[in-house]
């Protein structure tokens, strides 16, 4: 989700899987066996008595300048475009006067940060035309340089007008040549916008494993190759959480003219470790 987005250079090389994902209901456990042996390190329920995201957990990245993706929307910190309600986070982008457009894009950057564990998120995701909802990671400090030097995480990534009905988990880093992925696979996911489903990562010192609803669907592996170095795994730091819904721009395509508002709905984030 960073700089002229190299997903959409590379999105016909990319790998694309078709698997049948119907939904994590409250009754159904997605999450994988293994993390039963984990702790919840940290978590965010969205179950507050305020209507405003814990200010604890999130800040907010506010602007209109493209975001180096030609994006349309304007971040804001306001209501209308993020709060909770009935235990679960509505991150909405809405057109206004002049057909402009705000949403907004929450960061745990300054908040909360870490390296390793399994992540997971329970959202709903919206299927629009010209929407682009993402669920990523970006580091905390840049140890290694700017993007891509030190690394991106894409947990869950959507665009209907190139993907339709598929997500994208990806790992960006220097030796992806200018940025360009050096892991990315999609899958197609049922009912992506009416039903609840689990995206996670289970990031180790080895790898990143992407699952949804609790199914493995990619993995990238950490080459432990002293050529390559951090270029090839820059994945050795903290990292901070980034959820925002972003309108057109290279990724989100053309907007149709007929929506009004477009809605991802979390559930909650949970890190074990």
């Amino acid at each position: 989700m960073n700089f002229i987005k190299s997903f959409f250079i590379s999105v016909f090389v990319l790998c694309g899987i078709i698997l049948s994902f119907a939904s994590c209901s409250a009754k159904k456990n997605c999450t994988p066996e293994f993390v039963k042996d984990m702790n919840l390190a940290w978590s965010d329920e969205f179950d507050g008595e305020s209507d405003a995201p814990d200010p604890s957990n999130w800040a907010y990245k506010e602007g209109a300048n493209g975001w180096g993706n030609g994006e349309l929307q304007n971040y804001t910190s306001s209501r209308e475009n993020s709060y909770v309600s009935k235990g679960t986070l509505k991150i909405t982008a809405k057109k206004g006067e002049f057909q402009k457009w705000t949403s907004a894009r929450l960061v745990t950057q300054g908040k909360q940060a870490f390296t390793y564990g399994y992540l997971e998120f329970k959202a709903k995701v919206p299927l629009q035309r010209g929407c682009w909802p993402c669920i990523w990671m970006l580091p905390e400090n840049n140890a290694y340089g700017i993007w891509p030097r030190s690394g991106e995480i894409d947990i869950m990534e959507s665009s209907m007008n190139v993907w339709q009905d598929k997500v994208y988990g990806t790992a960006h880093c220097y030796a992806g040549y200018g940025g360009n992925p050096v892991k990315s696979t999609g899958v197609t996911v049922k009912k992506l916008n009416k039903r609840w489903h689990v995206y996670a990562i289970n990031w180790t010192p080895e790898g990143i494993t992407w699952y949804i609803d609790g199914k493995v669907i990619s993995e990238y592996r950490n080459p432990h190759n002293d050529e390559d170095g951090w270029m090839a795994w820059p994945f050795d730091q903290n990292f901070h959480i980034i959820m925002n819904v972003a309108m057109g721009g290279t990724l989100g395509g053309d907007i149709d003219p007929k929506i009004k508002e477009c809605t991802m709905e979390v559930d909650y984030v949970r890190l074990y470790q």
